[in-house]
């Protein structure tokens, strides 16, 4: 381990979680507390959960397009990075996809703890919570602790704080054997990868173009979005991610790699 780094992990979500800090000695307080996080954040997010509050959301849908619901704080973010999400990609990730008007979503507004939108409405975050919960990982870590913090949560990795004094490295790979490269990116922005195949994606019954698409943004959730997005198009995923003007790698079903707007060379 890098003298100037330090890292532990542990499986949670469904994925595999990782923090690395600058300084070895807050190893443990930032693990606590990313631990702590992503506790409350599976129980304001997870639609799987009985007692979680999306599960709760809109209970008294008659008054939620007049008064609003009240919401906690770290719901009204979630949802906030949700809504952001789907003007982002045109309404082509959405919170309200299970709603019997998906289309929905455009009718949402959050104002403080209060979300006003249309009677029926029903959310789902979970596209989005997982990439919002890394990017608040790792800002509010990196503030508290006074040292550079890396969370990642899968394939979507957030980074704040002071760098390393090379930069903080990812190595971009789905499965063994794919295509890998490493880059450097700077502190307070993130990098996504979605894939197809396993073990970041579930199985499909087609065969898609692309094995797995990485994109760097301003954020971790932008970035996963984008790359969700993306890995689901055609070739016309190469001129969606150039008019977005976002740096990305694209993987093919034949292992060949195509690189975006400036991605960063090994």
């Amino acid at each position: 381990m890098n003298a100037q780094r330090a890292a532990t992990e542990w499986l949670t979500w469904g994925v595999q979680a990782r923090v690395v800090v600058t300084d070895p000695g807050a190893l443990a307080s930032a693990a606590n507390l990313v631990r702590g996080y992503l506790t409350a954040a599976d129980a304001a997010t997870n639609r799987d959960r009985a007692d979680s509050e999306i599960r709760r959301f809109g209970s008294d849908s008659d008054s939620l397009e007049t008064d609003g619901a009240t919401v906690t704080p770290m719901f009204a973010h979630f949802l906030g990075d949700a809504l952001a999400v789907a003007r982002l990609t045109d309404g082509k990730l959405t919170p309200t996809a299970g709603s019997e008007d998906p289309h929905s979503w455009w009718k949402i507004r959050v104002e403080g703890n209060r979300v006003f939108g249309p009677a029926g409405a029903i959310l789902d975050l979970s596209a989005t919570a997982r990439a919002s919960s890394a990017d608040h990982c790792a800002g509010t870590t990196a503030e508290l602790l006074g040292c550079g913090v890396l969370v990642a949560l899968g394939g979507d990795i957030a980074v704040a704080g002071p760098p390393p004094d090379n930069g903080w490295q990812i190595q971009v790979q789905d499965l063994p054997g794919d295509p890998t490269c490493q880059v450097a990116i700077p502190s307070g922005c993130g990098i996504a990868t979605a894939s197809t195949v396993k073990p970041l994606a579930r199985e499909s019954t087609a065969t898609p173009m692309w094995r797995t698409v990485s994109v760097i943004a301003e954020s971790c959730a932008e970035a996963a979005a984008l790359s969700r997005v993306a890995v689901s198009m055609s070739g016309s995923a190469i001129d969606w991610l150039h008019k977005l003007d976002r740096p990305a790698r694209l993987v093919d079903q034949e292992f060949r790699v195509t690189t975006l707007v400036g991605w960063p060379d090994d």
